[in-house]
């Protein structure tokens, strides 16, 4: 449905990969990331976010942002479930945040495709 790649959220927190959203035959969506790389933190969590391409703690945390749980590592590919009801369409992008200190490691701005 929508794609992205990951960039790096500042010089020292640093991300990579791309993250791709299916519909999944029985309705259901699932974001995945594959060849997915970011720089290892406390508390980090996959949000998705409203705004395009996120760069401080307002921009990820306006109102209707969806947290789609931990980052379950730092490395590797890895799947997550969106509930039901979230309007895909309104959310724009993925975003790798740590919770402790409100600072974005990574995001991917997400394109229509596949």
């Amino acid at each position: 449905v929508r794609t992205g790649a990951f960039r790096d959220g500042d010089s020292f927190h640093k991300g990579s990969g791309r993250v791709t959203l299916y519909r999944l035959p029985h309705g259901t969506h699932l974001l995945r990331f594959e060849d997915f790389k970011v720089t290892n933190g406390p508390a980090l969590y996959v949000l998705l976010a409203r705004h395009p391409d996120p760069r401080e703690r307002a921009h990820v945390k306006d109102p209707g942002f969806v947290e789609l749980g931990p980052l379950k590592g730092n490395i590797g590919s890895q799947n997550y479930v969106i509930p039901a009801g979230v309007d895909l369409a309104a959310h724009r992008s993925v975003v790798i945040y740590c919770k402790p200190f409100q600072v974005v490691f990574s995001v991917a701005p997400l394109t229509d495709g596949g």
